[in-house]
């Protein structure tokens, strides 16, 4: 039998410990990379409140007080649409408007804008050419309806257009356009007064075309109440232009208030520059938009329609408004409210698509004529 030594034993165990792999003890532990991490959350965090700090209380104010003019992007956002490439205003059809026209006017000095107009559905099967549409305002004796559409994007949006076939389903010529800055209209959107205008010149061109005897009628939506208000206000004072009625969708009193409420202003309302954002808008270039003053001068019927789900101009704006015209001279026609209940999800921009909304307009008109 073979002996093993003491010695031998020795040798052949720190043969086998000299296999074994070493570790390196000095390598970060596991909690000490966790505490890194920690350290660096927390100074990225502390620089992004810093950045926040520096930007709402003295940026931000900085550049409203040095450029005044930003109010009034916020309230026209009229840079917020696609690009022309993407959609060809020219082309009606490819929004699905069949029977509809595009054209241009001129409603001030380097200004044009983009309308269009589309038949009664009465007359779309009747095979009439884009050339015969002008004279068709006169000829056909169908109600005309301009339609002011609210801020941003054009007057091929979606919710726009549902309604523009509900009216001309109704017997309506409907004219929609695009106020200057707009869609494929020139110039600038400044002085509430320039968007009135565009409104105005089309109205009067329309009035022009169709002679004297075919019934007008306005329709404003949101933004477009304010412009659609005024715009009845002066045809009415200034021109002894009376349209049949005033129809306004989701309307509100005032800009201020209107844009105070605005779910923007929820987030901002409490930093102290944010009331000067669109006080020096409104100063500076003149965009107050008080449907409440104007609506106690127009001695027209008006159906006022309003959303209690409406997240953007809250139903309570579109209220103080009816109670404000309360007030007009008793010799003044109705106006009308009409409240669509949230549990129907209509919010800012669908109630086009109530069922009873032809019935509602239908009674209206009945109770007018």
């Amino acid at each position: 039998m073979e002996t093993v030594t003491a010695q031998e034993k020795s040798d052949k165990s720190s043969q086998q410990s000299a296999k074994k792999p070493k570790f390196n003890v000095n390598k970060t532990s596991c909690s000490d990379r966790v505490n890194s991490l920690l350290r660096y959350l927390l100074v990225k965090t502390v620089d992004l409140l810093l950045f926040l700090v520096l930007f709402l209380f003295v940026l931000a104010p900085l550049t409203v007080k040095l450029f005044p003019g930003m109010g009034k992007h916020f309230i026209y956002l009229n840079g917020l649409s696609l690009p022309s490439y993407f959609q060809d205003l020219s082309n009606p059809a490819s929004f699905g408007l069949n029977s509809t026209k595009n054209f241009y006017l001129s409603t001030d000095k380097n200004v044009v804008i983009g309308a269009w107009h589309t038949l009664p559905k009465q007359l779309e099967g009747d095979g009439y050419k884009h050339e015969e549409y002008e004279s068709l305002l006169a000829r056909t004796k169908h109600p005309i309806l301009l339609y002011c559409h609210g801020n941003a994007f054009t007057r091929s949006t979606s919710h726009r257009v549902a309604l523009y076939k509900l009216l001309a389903s109704l017997g309506f010529h409907v004219i929609s356009f695009d106020y200057r800055g707009y869609g494929d209209s020139s110039g600038t959107p400044t002085f509430e007064d320039g968007l009135v205008t565009d409104a105005v010149t089309l109205y009067l061109w329309l009035r022009e075309k169709a002679g004297p005897d075919v019934p007008m009628y306005v329709w404003g939506h949101s933004l477009g109440t304010g412009i659609a208000t005024k715009a009845v206000r002066f045809l009415t004072e200034q021109r002894k232009e009376y349209p049949k009625a005033l129809f306004l969708e989701s309307p509100f009193n005032n800009i201020f208030d209107a844009a105070m409420l605005h779910p923007f202003s929820k987030i901002f309302g409490l930093l102290w520059w944010f009331d000067d954002l669109f006080l020096d808008a409104m100063h500076t270039y003149g965009i107050y938009l008080q449907n409440d003053v104007h609506i106690l001068h127009i001695e027209l019927p008006v159906l006022i329609m309003h959303a209690e789900d409406d997240h953007v101009i809250p139903i309570e704006l579109g209220l103080k408004l009816y109670n404000a015209s309360k007030t007009r001279p008793k010799s003044f026609p109705p106006v009308i409210f009409h409240k669509f209940s949230k549990e129907r999800g209509f919010q800012h921009k669908y109630i086009y698509s109530a069922q009873e909304l032809p019935n509602i307009l239908g009674n209206f008109l009945k109770g007018i004529n």
